[in-house]
């Protein structure tokens, strides 16, 4: 039995060399590919934010492009509206908010295109003038960004025809889309600013904002006179 023992035990002593050798290799194996994944990783991360960063810039450039598209879309339409002021034929309609500085064209029919553009006045709402409720939509990232700072008190003129309509804010509301009672006529002379709410919202806003002005006075343009 002992030399049994004795035996067995110079057998494992023969095999040890060879079995330390094969954990090398296989420490080895195991180093080089968490080497080779950590690399990986590190390439994977490396490649991520070079398309992040790239599709960023891609957005960036395309939303300033868009930006200054409607600048100057807008700037012809207002050198549009000066000249027929000039020549006493106008057939563009101007609002102008001096509480924000706003002065646009405001196109007819709230299509994608016209809103894009600038202001827009519903086809089915009144005309300026007409003493019914005249009703402007707007987008809230560009031409009415800011109506939500109006309060009572503050003055709207729209131009069109050689006359100018002072209107002066009496309420404002917020208001489901569905909601369209704001497009109900008038025989007081209302005009009718809508654009979506909150205005700070990123993506889709779930509300609308209005702003409700009652005419004051109409008068002619001091071109119109001469």
């Amino acid at each position: 039995m002992i030399q049994g023992h004795a035996i067995v035990r110079r057998g494992r002593n023969r095999s040890r060399p060879e079995f330390s050798a094969r954990w090398r290799v296989l420490e080895k194996h195991a180093k080089a590919e968490q080497l080779l994944a950590r690399v990986g990783l590190r390439c994977s991360r490396l490649l991520l934010s070079y398309v992040l960063l790239t599709t960023g810039s891609i957005l960036c450039a395309s939303v300033a492009g868009t930006y200054v598209w409607i600048y100057i879309q807008q700037q012809k339409l207002l050198a549009q509206w000066n000249k027929e002021e000039l020549s006493s034929n106008d057939s563009l309609t101007k609002i102008s908010i001096p509480k924000i500085h706003l002065e646009a064209v405001v196109l007819e029919g709230a299509s994608r295109h016209s809103l894009l553009v600038g202001p827009a006045r519903l086809i089915n709402s009144a005309l300026p003038g007409s003493g019914g409720n005249i009703v402007i939509a707007g987008h809230r990232d560009t031409f009415f960004r800011h109506i939500h700072k109006l309060r009572y008190g503050d003055d709207i003129f729209v131009m069109t025809g050689g006359e100018r309509f002072h209107y002066r804010v009496v309420a404002r509301r917020v208001v489901q889309p569905t909601d369209l009672s704001v497009l109900r006529p008038s025989t007081e002379g209302h005009l009718t600013l809508i654009t979506c709410f909150p205005t700070n919202a990123i993506g889709p806003a779930p509300q609308r904002l209005i702003v409700i002005a009652r005419l004051v006075t109409a008068r002619l343009l001091a071109s119109s006179t001469k």
